[in-house]
């Protein structure tokens, strides 16, 4: 495989560029190592620009690089929490700590476990608790969100349930100057993604190019590697992921 052939100047300068990467600048990027394919019939821009935010999803999926929380304030006997109750559930990937606090002066609160076997294993009579010990998750596919609640039911208004969990990107990269959340040194792991779906289009009328797709998808995931191996994750003793996908079959397609 010759490196010149295989367009590593230009990989090279992916690593060595701006500080700042933008969504038009990976599409230039892309662009870049797509010159022989970009007068195909099959290639489109709207392609390249879904593509890249793809390999933002798969990123994100592959790391669990994107962190954060989401609050949901309690109202008294409701059986289950929405997007309408707390608009960032939409984003929630896998949670690691979901915890009940009944204090306001009391920033961590109470541990909540997940119930065993999940939402389809709960009692079929519903009981009530100033001091829920456990949650659950169940799956709202319509609008790729989650719904949650407490085991018993929080019976108490105006309490908190907090998750930290890792979240999906809270919107996908459309304007010129968009900026993905994730690390600076992984930007170029979109466009890798990117090119090789673009090649792997065509890879059927010539055998360099389904070798091109193999390659940057290869770039890809040595990135996707790289990371895994140097971010730091937390500590704090988090749920399994397996405890997670026990109560609900729930990722970004």
């Amino acid at each position: 495989m010759s490196k010149g052939k295989w367009g590593l100047r230009s990989t090279f300068f992916l690593f060595t560029r701006r500080c700042i990467i933008t969504f038009l600048e990976m599409q230039a990027d892309s662009l870049d190592l797509l010159q022989e394919v970009q007068n195909h019939a099959q290639y489109t821009l709207a392609k390249l620009k879904h593509y890249i935010n793809r390999g933002y999803y798969e990123f994100v999926k592959k790391t669990k690089c994107i962190e954060g929380s989401v609050t949901i304030t309690t109202v008294a006997n409701q059986f289950s929490y929405t997007i309408s109750d707390a608009a960032n559930l939409a984003y929630v990937y896998i949670p690691f700590s979901v915890r009940y606090i009944r204090d306001s002066d009391v920033y961590v609160g109470d541990v909540l476990k997940p119930w065993p076997g999940g939402y389809g294993n709960l009692p079929k009579k519903i009981s009530y608790s100033s001091l829920p010990r456990y949650y659950w998750l169940k799956a709202v596919h319509t609008n790729t969100s989650i719904e949650v609640g407490t085991w018993p039911v929080a019976d108490e208004d105006d309490k908190t349930i907090k998750i930290d969990a890792f979240m999906w990107p809270v919107s996908e990269l459309s304007d010129d100057a968009d900026i993905p959340n994730i690390k600076l040194a992984y930007h170029d792991a979109l466009v890798y993604y990117a090119v090789s779906r673009i090649f792997g289009m065509v890879g059927h009328l010539q055998p360099e190019w389904k070798q091109k797709s193999l390659f940057y998808l290869s770039e890809f995931e040595r990135l996707v590697s790289e990371a895994n191996e140097f971010m730091a994750y937390q500590s704090d003793e988090p749920i399994e992921i397996e405890d997670f996908y026990q109560q609900l079959d729930y990722g970004y397609e």
